[in-house]
């Protein structure tokens, strides 16, 4: 009998909790707005995507595959955007990213000269390395020259 009792109050639990109040439809408008941004993910999610794109982006120039190179370039720049709108404290650094990288990794990968695109690489390196600072997220390194990249249309061999 003691285990009838609890299966009928871990069903009634179930049914009640399926019937809870689901906020997305039946909250206020400022209950609405409010979880909407508790659920929006902090920067650190975004820096994973752009840390990514950022080794593939290295590998697509000194592949020389220029036209996966300047995709990821574009990524990196609607990433960097949504950080803006998300993140309102990080707009500014972020537009300074932005102005100082976004224009000088471009000519690089339009240039399709692996010379000239390190050097292009190194200066958006610089620029994403003043950012962190500026953040007090010093401590988030990247390498000059990524060991790996992770996409597969860059066909690496594996080690």
């Amino acid at each position: 009998m003691p285990k009838l009792k609890s299966v009928i109050v871990i069903m009634f639990l179930l049914i009640s909790s399926a019937h809870a109040a689901d906020w997305r439809k039946q909250g206020s408008k400022d209950e609405q707005l409010a979880n909407l941004v508790k659920l929006v993910p902090g920067t650190s999610h975004w820096m994973a995507e752009i840390g990514s794109r950022y080794q593939n982006l290295y590998w697509a120039g000194k592949l020389g595959h220029w036209e996966f190179a300047q995709y990821q370039v574009e990524e990196i720049d609607k990433m960097i955007k949504t950080v803006q709108l998300a993140r309102p404290k990080r707009a500014a650094t972020a537009q300074e990213f932005l102005d100082k990288a976004i224009p000088a990794i471009s000519k690089g990968v339009e240039s399709k000269d692996w010379k000239q695109f390190e050097a292009s690489f190194a200066k958006m390196h610089g620029a994403c390395m003043e950012c962190h600072g500026k953040n007090d997220h010093a401590f988030v390194t990247l390498p000059l020259k990524p060991a790996t990249a992770n996409s597969p249309v860059l066909n690496l061999p594996a080690k």
